[in-house]
């Protein structure tokens, strides 16, 4: 089988430049039947580099942990590629994973398209951006979120640490998804009350054509309103557990090369846009445990944090010497 070159090329440059890769490091690549092409690409830059690599298929999954056979192989590696549709991100394996040592890069849903169009970015002024915005959020207590579609929700973020998401993983244990760009936290699972218009995109359930209205009441969705998208979010969450209605994330985009593009890897990473997550949050800080982490994305958002606005319509005010 011959693989993508453009996939190939761009893989080389993520382990050595994002994951400090060595010659005498365990390369792990995980995808699935879905994402089977990408895999192949990364497996092959791996053995390119003169990596020991392996590649694992999964099979494609919508919850839970992956299967036995995939979490060994995640406990032995140092350097792992989570290429899987379904994000390994917040799952125990992962966890453990990282708690050893490994270093991982999350890419849930990756597609040709974004391998070959969205991974070369510009990390530095990323890292620059993420952090002052990871600081803020570390030091404040909440987080108000404004549009004019009709959001407005007050989250509190009160002794909760934010994560720069920079593309820099070479540190041990270091956790990120590429292509980078946000910063995050789990706010308190309890709090929150209010409403959110999401109108980007949804993981797991796609681009959003109608507004979707979610009422929001301590901290969990209440009631789901729209049209078609709404019922698109009703119908993915018929099986879900308890928990995957209850907030789990905030986070603000900081990619300027990131455009929405239907893709949530991509999409919340979008420079103007915040994201609001909802279901498992362990991973980040938190303390609510589900099957399931899906994010939603929000288009020109204005913010405040801690009663001081940071964002007006999705446009970045509080970042002197951060200008795109």
């Amino acid at each position: 089988m011959d693989a993508n070159r453009s996939i190939v090329e761009a893989a080389k440059k993520l382990m050595i430049n994002c994951m400090g890769t060595k010659q005498d490091e365990k390369l792990l690549i995980v995808a699935d039947e879905k994402t089977f092409e990408l895999g192949y690409g990364f497996a092959v830059a791996g053995r390119e580099i003169g990596i020991e690599t392996t590649f694992v298929e999964a099979p494609s999954q919508e919850k839970g942990e992956p299967p036995k056979p995939v979490a060994a192989a995640m406990a032995e590696a140092d350097v792992e590629f989570l290429l899987t549709s379904m994000s390994y991100s917040h799952v125990k394996a992962r966890i453990a994973a990282t708690e050893k040592g490994a270093r991982v890069a999350s890419m849930p849903m990756m597609t040709v398209e974004i391998a070959e169009n969205y991974l070369d970015a510009d990390y530095p002024f990323i890292q620059k951006v993420s952090k002052r915005y990871a600081d803020m959020l570390s030091q404040a207590k909440s987080v108000r979120v404004v549009t004019a579609k009709g959001t407005d929700i007050t989250l509190d973020v009160t002794g909760r640490e934010a994560h720069a998401d920079t593309g820099d993983l070479t540190e041990k244990g270091a956790l990120g998804n590429l292509p980078a760009g946000e910063a995050y936290l789990a706010p308190l699972e309890d709090k929150g009350t209010g409403t959110i218009v999401v109108d980007g995109t949804i993981a797991y359930v796609g681009p959003v054509e109608d507004d979707i209205r979610l009422s929001v009441k301590d901290g969990r969705i209440i009631d789901i309103s729209g049209g078609k998208s709404a019922q698109a979010l009703k119908d993915f969450l018929k099986d879900k557990d308890s928990e995957a209605t209850g907030i789990a994330e905030f986070g603000i985009g900081t990619n300027p090369g990131a455009k929405i593009i239907g893709h949530p890897l991509v999409d919340e990473k979008v420079w103007g846009t915040i994201h609001i997550a909802f279901g498992m949050n362990e991973s980040m800080g938190g303390t609510r445990v589900s099957d399931i982490h899906y994010d939603c994305i929000i288009n020109s958002p204005t913010v405040w944090i801690d009663g001081r606005k940071v964002m007006e319509a999705g446009e970045h005010i509080m970042l002197d010497g951060c200008s795109k």
